[in-house]
């Protein structure tokens, strides 16, 4: 057997659908990538035709290396379990002469996504270090693992600490298939949570997701503390608080992480991780290596901002000294940034041998956002000063998808939606985001699979751009209604549930064919599979060793270029980041079937 070959077959289907199904009122279409012209779709059980009709005209998606049509069965609303046949030739009544290739079973209803949402939510509780788990559902039963988090140490001197100092680092969420804990994706991450929850807070309620965890009145690990003092992980929760949808339950244990990841003089450090990388199959309670604070970014700070603001509207209902905590933070953080304007990554040799890098020498991007979410929880003028004296190129500049790296758009969409914006510049980004959505909806219709992603799009954590490009499609549809826009960001959706080339899922537990062998420690470690992950997809770049050695082998075209191994770390393995922007997407489905 070859290195990449993961122990069990590939999909063989040819008739590719959302392996979770799709919502009663919403388009439904499948890709066939057979010798057919008509298809069929039947119930699951007694095989009743519900829908019948022809293929699309040939559509060429040389990513996908094929030649494909599709199966549009739109009308079909009544909620049930059905499968998708295709094949040549028509009978009486309207059924296939001959068929060719089924799809997998799917669902047709209202709740078909609400198993998905609740277990991407979830996923993060079960994900979270310093924090023992007993999961009825995955059956994950582990110790508090990483407790010396709680006395790492600084690995190097600053104006604040000597050189090996002690730091409480604890709590937040291991951020991938490793055990490190990085700002800046965890700041786009809550980030992403929190745009999702402010545009359909109607999606997300308590107890909709069984966290596996003591649930406070306050929802959770708030913790108590003045301006300026860090929480603990075992800290109260703020007095005569509402319980807290889930989501945001774990937003705010990734935000009380970073509160502790910021220094005196609102500078925020870059990520907590040990020297060297434990094994892969190493449970968290058993790396007791020591733990250091590495780094230190204004990229990283300025994202910390953000959230931090973000945070300061979310829970001014919910957890109003937590949100008024927030809101300090976000504005130390900021003044910061304001008295140090050029961009500075702190780089310690030696800091990257047991984590990743997560480095950008850059931040006016990251500032940007920092800035446009104080001028909107704030409407403090200062801020939209700010912005015009430092920023002010960035108004007109493209919008794209959301990442790590580049935050931009999530910036403009807080201006946009700001009450102190300047209303010219206002109306001049929602043009901007207006025409990125057309020019992304035209290429997701020629694309045979109804994928957003371009050619050069397939690297390593392609899934996560597919989704990201979807939610802007949303905003876009916020600004200007347009059904385009949602079916377009549907297909994203239905792209990363298993409407691929590959014909997998990309999403840990979700369909038929989902990712059985994530590059994941936690669950090499425990041998519990743990559904939502979000896995980085198909890579035409090989980043890996096993990877490189299937694209070597089979000469796979772009989107075909995955392997569903553990040993394909930039293919097959999870980030905090990867599976956020699904929040937006899945929340919007819910307010769709409602």
């Amino acid at each position: 057997m070859s290195e990449f070959e993961p122990g069990s077959e590939r999909p063989t289907q040819r008739v590719h659908v959302d392996q979770v199904g799709y919502l009663p009122s919403a388009p439904k279409q499948a890709v066939v990538a057979a010798d057919a012209d008509r298809f069929a779709v039947r119930e699951i059980g007694d095989g009743t035709l519900a829908f019948a009709s022809g293929l699309s005209d040939p559509v060429d998606d040389p990513d996908a290396g094929e030649t494909v049509r599709r199966a549009d069965f739109s009308p079909l609303s009544e909620p049930g379990e059905y499968r998708v046949a295709v094949g040549r030739g028509e009978t009486a009544d309207g059924d296939l002469r001959e068929t060719v290739d089924r799809s997998v079973p799917f669902r047709v209803g209202a709740d078909v996504y609400d198993g998905t949402l609740a277990d991407t939510v979830r996923l993060y509780t079960l994900k979270r270090s310093n924090t023992a788990v007993e999961d009825p559902i995955t059956g994950l039963d582990v110790p508090a693992g990483h407790t010396q988090d709680a006395e790492a140490r600084l690995y190097f001197g600053d104006a604040f600490r000597e050189e090996g100092d002690r730091l409480d680092v604890s709590g937040g969420w291991y951020d991938a298939g490793d055990y490190g804990k990085y700002v800046p994706p965890g700041a786009v991450t809550v980030g992403q949570m929190l745009l999702a929850y402010e545009r359909y807070p109607d999606a997300f309620a308590a107890g909709q997701c069984d966290l596996p965890v003591e649930r406070s009145a306050g929802g959770g690990s708030a913790a108590e503390g003045s301006a300026g003092e860090r929480p603990t992980a075992e800290g109260s929760a703020d007095d005569a608080e509402p319980e807290l949808p889930d989501l945001l339950v774990e937003a705010k244990f990734e935000l009380e992480w970073l509160e502790r990841m910021q220094r005196e003089d609102g500078a925020v450090y870059h990520k907590v991780a040990a020297r060297e990388w434990p094994d892969i199959d190493e449970a968290p309670a058993d790396d007791d290596r020591e733990r250091y604070v590495y780094g230190l970014s204004t990229f990283g700070t300025a994202q910390y901002a953000a959230a931090m603001a973000m945070a300061a509207r979310v829970y001014a209902n919910w957890a109003p000294t937590f949100a008024e905590r927030a809101l300090e933070n976000a504005r130390a953080a900021h003044d910061y940034l304001a008295s140090n304007p050029e961009p500075e990554f702190r780089f310690d040799a030696g800091q990257d041998d047991g984590s990743g890098p997560y480095r950008k020498d850059t931040d006016r991007e990251e500032r940007f956002w920092a800035t446009a979410e104080l001028l909107k929880t704030t409407g403090d003028t200062r801020y939209a000063d700010h912005l015009e004296v430092r920023f002010v190129d960035l108004f007109d500049a493209a919008p794209r998808a959301p990442v790590w790296d580049d935050t931009l758009s999530l910036g403009q969409w807080a201006y946009l939606t700001a009450d102190a914006a300047d209303d010219a510049r206002a109306d001049r980004l929602e043009s901007a985001f207006l025409e990125y959505a057309d020019d992304l909806v035209a290429d997701i219709e020629a694309d045979g699979y109804r994928c957003g992603l371009d050619t050069a799009d397939y690297h390593w954590a392609s899934t996560k751009l597919a989704l990201s490009k979807g939610g802007m499609l949303l905003l876009a549809d916020a600004i200007e209604p347009d059904d385009r826009y949602v079916a377009g960001a549907l297909d994203q959706l239905h792209y990363a549930l298993g409407r691929t080339p590959t014909g997998y899922s990309y999403v840990t537990g979700q369909g038929t064919h989902p990712p059985r062998n994530p590059h994941d420690r936690l669950v090499e470690g425990t041998g519990t599979y743990l559904p939502g992950m979000v896995v980085s997809g198909a890579n035409r770049n090989g980043d890996d060793e096993c990877l490189a050695e299937y694209i070597a082998e089979t000469d796979a075209p772009p989107a075909k270029c995955y392997v569903d191994a553990t040993a394909s770390y930039s293919a097959n393995e999870w980030a905090i980041d990867y599976t956020a922007p699904l929040f937006l997407l899945l929340s919007h489905a819910r307010t769709m079937a409602d």
